[in-house]
């Protein structure tokens, strides 16, 4: 069992009834502050490391990897305790850990104490607090989703809440690269200074949520249990299994390899740009994603998700070929809007997917398996792309991820009944045309 502990500063502010937003309205809140002090880090933590202290293309692949390894531990363990604890006082005091992390590293840069090392214990703590936030935040939507249906405010559907919620996250990330871009004229202790600042108010938001739901005094198994129990739900299953697959490719090949280190040192290496550069090719990417989360909020419903998800992919493995090729800054630019376009879909689907899928009751491991998948991939992918690049130059490298991820979607596009998934229910067309139903146990 997992002993439930006071949490006197969390309960202070949860029990006072004024400090409320309408639920899916506090939620968006939380969502907004993370992923804002989140974009600032896409810009901040690589732009330190590549042109402040202009570290080698291994070193900057050991740092990227140091922001997502402890996620990689923490994620299985965490997700079965957003399910027996209070998500909110998980999500509470995790923002709050990890923004006083970034005032701290901040603190480093003012006084010019900075060091490479300072900068991967400083991604070390965010990759604690990322374990534990994502699984709390991620499974609690659902409940958001059902309380804001009981209220005056109003009912959402799951898939369309989670696509509001990508909107709102996309949204927040350009936001927060784009105020990256600054760090050139304001240096980057002000904004590490402003991160934690944005971190810490996400935390507070969390207090504003209403009670959600837990197994607290249900689950009586041993947590190891409970952890075991969500691997065999995603393994079991037809469609959370290939889901996960992909996702383990991205984080391995696109996420680690392509995004965190290809991207920096293609410009610093091939354009000679610093901060205002890959600020800028950031803001790029996520604008692509968030004008695809745009479409899909006005389209509602896609019939096929596992289908698009797919075809999405298609998108990232010809960016990632393009890359080889040499072209001139504004048409990197234009690439990686493409690009973004593409995970912008295929981010939003999958999720909701794998929400709609997981078994109610386990959905918290569930999703903890999830976004294992994505992030125990980055820390192996980072690191040896950091290695590829060194040694061949980062247009040699693009080609790696590349075919490995294209690789990867044919064999689980051939292999498993993930084109033919259905939006909603839990339908799956075999491939002699017969429909089955696999709609997740409780």
């Amino acid at each position: 069992m997992i002993e439930a502990v006071p949490l006197p500063l969390f309960d202070t502010l949860a029990r006072n009834r004024k400090l409320r937003l309408p639920p899916f309205g506090a939620y968006l809140a939380l969502v907004a502050c993370w992923f804002f002090s989140f974009g600032l880090q896409t810009t901040l933590f690589p732009g330190v490391i590549t042109f402040t202290l202009g570290e080698s293309p291994e070193r900057l692949g050991i740092a990227q990897a140091a922001l997502t390894a402890p996620m990689m531990l923490l994620l299985p363990l965490a997700g079965v305790l957003a399910e027996r604890r209070d998500r909110r006082g998980i999500l509470f005091y995790f923002y709050i850990f990890a923004g006083l992390s970034a005032l701290a590293l901040a603190g480093l840069l003012f006084t010019d104490r900075l060091s490479y090392w300072a900068m991967v214990g400083f991604a070390l703590l965010i990759g604690v607090a990322g374990g534990f936030v994502m699984p709390a935040r991620d499974s609690a939507i659902n409940p958001v989703v059902r309380i804001t249906g009981q209220t005056r405010h109003g009912s959402v559907d799951l898939q369309r809440a989670v696509v509001l919620t990508s909107t709102v996250q996309f949204a927040s990330q350009i936001a927060g690269m784009g105020v990256g871009y600054f760090a050139a004229w304001t240096g980057p202790a002000a904004l590490f200074a402003l991160q934690g600042f944005g971190l810490i108010m996400g935390g507070v938001a969390a207090a504003f949520m209403p009670r959600l739901a837990s197994n607290r005094g249900r689950s009586t198994a041993h947590p190891l249990a409970d952890l075991v129990d969500g691997w065999r739900a995603v393994v079991h299953s037809p469609v959370l299994m290939p889901m996960t697959a992909i996702m383990v490719a991205i984080g391995f090949l696109v996420v680690g390899g392509g995004f965190l280190v290809l991207i920096p040192l293609l410009i610093r290496e091939t354009y000679g740009g610093g901060f205002q550069e890959i600020a800028s090719l950031m803001v790029c990417f996520w604008l692509g994603a968030l004008a695809a989360n745009i479409a899909l909020v006005k389209f509602r419903q896609i019939e096929r998700p596992g289908r698009a998800v797919v075809l999405a992919q298609c998108v990232t493995v010809l960016a990632l070929g393009a890359f080889a090729l040499p072209m001139p800054l504004w048409t990197l630019y234009l690439l990686v809007f493409f690009w973004g376009l593409g995970a912008g879909v295929a981010i939003s689907l999958s999720r909701s997917v794998v929400q709609e899928q997981a078994p109610p009751a386990k959905l918290a491991r569930v999703m903890s398996v999830y976004q294992l998948g994505l992030f125990g991939g980055m820390p192996a992918g980072a690191v040896i792309m950091g290695f590829v690049v060194g040694a061949t130059g980062p247009h040699i490298a693009a080609l790696i991820p590349m075919g490995g991820l294209a690789l990867v979607l044919l064999v689980i596009s051939l292999t498993t009944p993930i084109l033919s998934v259905r939006r909603g229910g839990h339908t799956i067309v075999t491939a002699t045309g017969e429909e089955i139903d696999n709609a997740p146990a409780e």
